[in-house]
């Protein structure tokens, strides 16, 4: 506990590319629409398993941009799975996703943070360029705010230069000069920004 008698978050915030991975949603709410909605905008192969689902997943699985499974969660359901994601409106129904979820899958709970080794961030991205906040579930419409807040002063100039010092950055990389002359090179197109 902190000094605001709050539990201590030992959660650490990483990028990962889940493109063509394996995403398992047990649920088919409006909550499991808005998780999924940002791994299917990524790439990510998507799996959801629920009796019923609300009427844009199962337009998606019509479109075959996603897979249905009309049904309760199994246990064999989740063995595949890169990242599994309890959504369903049943706090038991996603105890049990929890317990039958292997200790090396990414496991978002979402009525329960604490529960799982994962938590959903809001964010901002566009190109490069991701700005993403976390309040450790205590308000994620805060953590929505904070994030479009802080995302708003960047202009088109920015994502250009940006672009720019990307490409450059790769001929720096490639280059032979030694590292110290690299890492300057780099910090001075970065200040540039």
């Amino acid at each position: 506990m902190n000094h605001f008698g709050l539990k201590e978050i030992y959660m650490l915030p990483i990028m990962i590319d889940v493109r063509g991975k394996q995403v398992t949603i047990a649920g088919g709410g409006k909550v499991a629409l808005r998780k999924l909605s940002v791994f299917l905008e990524h790439g990510a192969k998507i799996t959801v398993i629920s009796p019923k689902v609300v009427d844009q997943i199962q337009v998606l699985c019509e479109e075959n941009k996603i897979s249905w499974i009309k049904r309760e969660v199994l246990p064999e359901d989740l063995r595949s799975a890169f990242i599994v994601i309890a959504a369903t409106n049943d706090r038991d129904a996603n105890e049990q996703v929890n317990a039958h979820s292997e200790e090396n899958q990414l496991l978002c709970i979402v009525d329960n943070g604490d529960c799982g080794n994962m938590q959903m961030v809001s964010f901002k991205q566009r190109g490069n360029f991701t700005i993403a906040v976390s309040t450790g579930g205590a308000s994620p419409f805060l953590a929505k705010k904070l994030s479009n807040q802080i995302f708003q002063p960047f202009d088109d100039s920015f994502f250009e230069k940006l672009a720019f010092i990307s490409s450059k950055r790769k001929e720096i990389k490639d280059s032979d000069l030694s590292e110290g002359e690299k890492r300057k090179l780099l910090k001075q197109l970065s200040e540039q920004l």
